[in-house]
C-alpha cells in the first residue's frame, strides 16, 4: 500500500452532475450522433436510446458506445455554463439520437435529417441545401462544430485500453502541466467510458512529465487529488471566491479502477477538464478531506467498523461521498453534535453529498465515520485495491477553511 502525505497542491468541487451507469458492454457502430451544440446532446440518458450501448446510460457512455471518442464525447456531453447544470435532457426521453429514422410513437415531425418538409412547406428545388422552412436543425451530416472550449481550460486524456470479460483494472499515467503558469482551478469535469469503478486526478510534481501510456498501477495509491469521481459524468463548480491552486511545476496522474461484469471486451478511458483563473481571482483555497481506514478487518457476518477524526480549525464543506467496496451495505459520517456530513447505502456508484450554503464544521468537532458489512465469504476481508476480495471505509470531502491564519489549501486526511 502507498500513501503520500499531502502536499500544497490543490483543486476540487461543489455542484455535480452525475449520471447513472449502466455497465454495458460497448459495441462500435450503432446511430450515428455527430457534435451537438451547446444546448442539446444526440446522446440523452434513457432507456430508448442506442440500445446496442446497453440500457438507461449516462450521455457520455452511450455516447462513447457509438463514437468510441472520449474528447468528442466529452464535449458533446459537457454541461454549458456554470452551476453544473447539464445539457443532456432527463432520464427517459423519448427524443431519438440525430440521424435514426424512426420517429417517437404519435409524432408528426419526420426524423432529423429527413429531406421531407414539415406539412404545408414547400419542397425546396432539388440540391439545395436550405433545410425545410420553419427547421432549425441542420440536415445530418453538416460541419457544425461542438462548442468551443473555453480559452483557460486545462483538459487531459488517458489512452483506452481493453478490459476483458470478468477483468478487474487498476491503470495510471502521467501528464505534464501545460497551464504554464500558477493557475486557481475553479470547475473540474470528469467522464468515465462504461464499467468504471472509479477514478481519480491526483497533482504532484513527481507526475510533471507525459508517460504517453497507461500502465498497471496500485489501487491503494493515495496522493492529493484534483477530482475523485464514481460516476460516469460529473461536474464540479466552486463557489464564487474559492478555487485550488495549481502550481506550474506540479504535474497530474490519473488512476482509473475498472471492473468488467460482462461478457464481453470494454474499452477503459478517462477524460478530465478543468477551468482556472488567476490565482488573484479567489479568496478562499480548497482542498480534500480523505478519512480512511486504511487497517481494516472484516469478519465474516455482518459487522460495523468505525473511526473518528478531530477537525482543527473552522471549515466549510462543499462536498462530500463515501468509497466502500461489494461487501459495504452502509456508510455513515456525522459530527459530534450530529451533523450529518454523509450517509448512504451504495458502494458502486454513490451519489455526492453536496452544501450549498457549504456545511461549516467547527474547529474541534469529532468527525465519527464509520461502514457496515455483509460478508458472506466466510473470510476476513482487509483493506485493499480489489472490489471483489478486499474492502475500504473511506470519507472524501472538499472543503475550505475560513479560520484566520488557517492553512489554505492544505488537506485534512487520516489515512489508518
Amino acid at each position: 500500500m502507498k500513501f503520500r502525505a499531502p502536499t500544497s497542491s490543490l483543486l476540487a468541487a461543489l455542484a455535480l452532475f452525475a449520471c447513472s451507469s449502466n455497465n454495458g458492454a460497448q459495441a462500435p457502430g450503432g446511430d450515428s450522433g455527430g457534435s451537438s451544440g451547446s444546448t442539446s446532446s444526440p446522446y440523452t440518458p434513457g432507456c430508448s436510446n442506442a440500445p446496442a450501448c446497453g440500457s438507461c446510460g449516462s450521455c457520455i457512455q452511450q455516447c462513447f458506445c457509438v463514437e468510441q471518442d472520449i474528447d468528442k464525447c466529452s464535449t458533446i456531453c459537457t454541461a454549458p455554463g456554470t452551476g453544473g447544470s447539464s445539457s443532456v435532457p432527463p432520464g427517459g426521453t423519448t427524443t431519438p439520437p440525430t440521424g435514426t429514422t424512426t420517429p417517437p410513437t404519435g409524432t408528426t415531425t419526420p426524423p432529423t435529417g429527413t429531406t421531407t418538409p414539415p406539412t404545408g412547406t414547400t419542397t425546396p428545388p432539388t440540391g439545395t441545401t436550405t433545410p425545410p422552412t420553419g427547421t432549425t436543425t441542420p440536415p445530418t451530416g453538416t460541419t457544425t462544430p461542438p462548442p468551443t472550449p473555453p480559452a483557460n481550460e486545462l483538459s487531459i486524456t488517458t489512452v483506452p485500453f481493453d478490459v476483458a470479460p470478468g477483468a478487474e483494472e487498476y491503470k495510471c499515467q502521467n501528464f505534464q502541466n501545460r497551464a504554464g503558469q500558477d493557475i486557481a482551478i475553479v470547475k473540474a469535469q470528469s467522464f468515465m467510458s462504461a464499467g468504471s469503478h472509479h477514478m481519480f486526478v491526483f497533482d504532484d510534481p513527481s507526475f510533471n512529465t507525459d508517460t504517453n501510456a497507461v500502465a498497471d498501477c496500485s489501487g491503494s495509491e493515495f496522493h492529493d487529488f484534483l477530482i475523485l469521481s464514481q460516476q460516469p459524468q460529473e461536474v464540479e463548480t466552486y463557489p464564487a471566491g474559492v478555487g485550488r491552486s495549481l502550481t506550474q511545476n506540479t504535474g497530474l496522474r490519473v488512476i482509473l479502477h475498472y471492473l468488467n461484469n460482462t461478457s464481453s471486451t470494454i474499452t477503459g478511458q478517462v477524460n478530465a477538464k478543468f477551468d482556472w483563473v488567476q490565482p488573484s481571482a479567489v479568496t478562499y483555497l480548497a482542498a480534500q478531506m480523505e478519512l480512511n481506514q486504511g487497517i481494516l478487518n472484516v469478519p465474516p457476518g455482518t459487522s460495523t467498523q468505525s473511526r473518528t477524526f478531530s477537525v482543527p480549525y473552522d471549515i466549510d464543506i462543499m462536498y462530500a461521498i463515501s468509497h466502500m467496496h461489494k461487501r459495504g451495505t452502509h456508510f455513515h459520517a456525522a459530527t459530534n453534535t450530529n451533523q450529518v456530513i454523509y450517509d448512504g447505502s451504495v458502494w458502486d456508484e454513490p451519489q455526492p453529498t453536496l452544501y450549498d450554503p457549504p456545511l461549516t464544521v467547527s474547529a474541534n468537532s469529532v468527525i465519527t465515520w464509520s461502514c457496515d458489512y455483509d460478508n458472506q465469504t466466510g473470510m476476513t476481508l482487509t483493506f485493499g485495491e480489489s472490489a471483489a476480495t478486499n474492502e475500504m471505509c473511506i470519507l472524501f470531502a472538499i472543503f475550505y477553511p475560513t479560520a484566520a491564519g488557517a492553512n489554505q489549501g492544505k488537506g485534512l486526511d487520516s489515512l489508518l
